[in-house]
């Protein structure tokens, strides 16, 4: 008996609990977006060089020599030693077919040299310009790119019109559906969806036929788009 009687206290404890719940209060959820179009502020010069020698330790002194030709160049233009980074560095065996088959035939060794500034046409022009005038073609790309301070400060643009798109939308929702806006719930921020920082890259070789002071050329970086999107819940009544 005393068995049967706790049975049913903790049953009609549960049922009185469940009629206790607060009834959830209406909302309205909103998508807002924003973009624009930015144009890269910062250039990456990169400048491939290789050397093919029958032994490994020729073909490294040969880019060894490269790159501080190179060095002497750039310091010329105007930038600083330290400025300059040396990036995928690689040496392998050259594998040539003869006779029906693969004979090794030296070796190849490579590496760039990658310089990043402010995006400047006159400074582009006249490494153009200075490269033309190398007796052995040089072999390098031009890349465009946005930095991290205006990409922060794109982002933060963004992202606040975004929140007024999402409550400009929700004041017309709300009004359509008669009722009024009131408190803000939640805030729901998404992955970002802007583009690949590098967006545009130009190949060429420097030549003797260019124009010496490299004025011909016109670099202008393709605008990359930003896009921000946040999802804004209000309570309505």
């Amino acid at each position: 008996m005393k068995k049967l009687l706790l049975v049913c206290v903790l049953a009609a404890g549960t049922v009185f609990g469940q009629t206790e719940q607060t009834p959830s209060k209406p909302t309205v959820t909103v998508n807002g977006t924003s973009k624009v179009f930015v144009t890269p502020d910062m250039t990456e010069l990169n400048i491939h060089v290789s050397a093919l020698k029958m032994n490994m330790a020729d073909a490294t002194k040969a880019i060894g020599d490269q790159t501080q030709n190179y060095l002497k160049i750039l310091k010329e233009l105007g930038f600083k030693e330290t400025d300059v980074k040396t990036t995928n560095f690689s040496a392998s065996k050259n594998r040539i077919y003869k006779n029906n088959g693969v004979v090794d035939s030296g070796y190849v060794v490579s590496q760039n040299l990658t310089v990043k500034f402010g995006y400047s046409q006159s400074i582009l022009q006249k490494i153009v310009a200075r490269f033309s005038e190398v007796k052995d073609p040089v072999d390098f790309t031009i890349g465009f790119y946005v930095s991290d301070e205006l990409r922060g400060k794109t982002e933060a643009d963004l992202q606040g019109k975004a929140v007024g798109d999402a409550r400009k939308k929700a004041s017309n929702l709300s009004t359509a559906a008669g009722v009024k806006m009131t408190t803000l719930k939640a805030i729901v921020y998404g992955a970002d969806v802007s583009n690949p920082v590098y967006y545009k890259d130009m190949r060429m070789f420097a030549n003797g036929e260019m124009a010496s002071d490299g004025a011909n050329l016109s670099f202008a970086p393709q605008e990359i788009e930003f896009q921000e999107s946040v999802t804004v819940v209000w309570f309505v009544e």
